[in-house]
């Protein structure tokens, strides 16, 4: 007798990509208005955000650190940095017509170690495929990049849709995956990561490397990197050369000291190195990031997946907008 065969359920299909795109804002940040017609996933990377929906006269909804949500097509949107943060934003728009969606829309969602993995990679397919037009401020849209790798750009759905099915399983069942989300360490590994974060942030301005911290906290090299990718996606030496650079980041916006200094009080060896690696981990050159914060104004700086230019931003008709915060 012939086998049957059984067609797979698709639950989420993604069929199209708006955006793929980091956001920084400054800590008194105010977004009055944003009109999109696809659906929108926002992660805060670091610090925190409120945002506001139009026509809801409820409290806005704030984000902290590690967490994520899907905004709605069709809605205005206001958003505004919290408690006095600077708040990086990772955001993809995409479009997909399942119904699931409606469930997992609008609702905050933690992140734990499957999902942080499923962004980082959707991120890391979003640099290697897209880039931004900017040739002209007007236009705010991706293009594929001459010499796509093979495959990536169904990678990108594929990242999408198992983001997706994460997102869902912990509407069904929210206890259980919250509890699966803060126990991916144990607890002993835990406490070990806040220990040698801890000891980042004491030596940022030291040159640090592996065999030291695998000697300061008597741990193999394998045991440490992988605390470090399950927890937070990055390696532990990319985890700390990614906190100088915040730390960086945020010397350039307190306008206190100029380049040359910044680079010498975060302990590197040279202004040439300092922007090496500035432009490796945030996609320009710490002259160019100092420009655009000066310039800016209300503007958010946008760090898009390889090049930066400022966000066009909508705006809403006057009986459409949503409240100002």
């Amino acid at each position: 007798m012939p086998q049957e065969t059984i067609h797979l359920k698709q639950e989420f299909m993604i069929s199209a990509v708006s955006s793929i795109h980091f956001f920084e804002y400054k800590s008194d940040f105010i977004y009055k208005s944003e009109y999109h017609d696809c659906w929108k996933l926002l992660y805060v990377q670091e610090g925190s955000c409120d945002i506001l929906r139009s026509g809801h006269e409820s409290s806005p909804v704030s984000l902290e650190k590690g967490q994520l949500y899907i905004q709605a097509p069709n809605e205005y949107y206001s958003f505004k940095a919290a408690q006095q943060t600077t708040p990086l934003l990772f955001t993809c728009g995409f479009y997909c017509d399942s119904p699931n969606m409606s469930l997992i829309a609008n609702r905050i969602f933690h992140c734990g170690s499957r999902e942080l993995r499923l962004l980082s990679s959707l991120s890391e397919e979003g640099r290697s495929n897209f880039s931004v037009r900017v040739d002209d401020s007007a236009l705010y849209s991706l293009e594929r990049k001459l010499n796509q790798p093979f495959g990536g750009e169904q990678l990108i759905g594929m990242y999408l849709e198992m983001l997706l099915i994460s997102l869902m399983r912990q509407y069904i069942s929210p206890s259980a995956a919250k509890e699966k989300a803060t126990s991916s360490l144990s607890k002993a590994d835990s406490i070990l990561l806040n220990r040698i974060t801890d000891y980042y942030a004491a030596h940022i301005s030291e040159k640090v490397n592996i065999q030291q911290i695998c000697k300061e906290f008597a741990i193999g090299r394998s045991h440490l990197q992988r605390i470090f990718r399950e927890q937070t996606g990055l390696g532990a030496m990319e985890y700390f050369c990614q906190m100088r650079i915040r730390a960086a980041k945020q010397l350039i916006r307190e306008n206190k000291m100029n380049l040359t200094d910044t680079a010498h009080a975060l302990g590197y060896t040279s202004i040439h190195y300092f922007s090496k690696q500035f432009k490796k981990i945030t996609g320009m050159p710490p002259s160019q990031y100092q420009n655009s914060i000066r310039t800016a104004g209300s503007d958010p700086v946008c760090h898009h997946i390889d090049l930066e230019q400022k966000e066009l931003i909508s705006k809403a008709p006057a009986d459409t907008a949503p409240r100002s915060f």
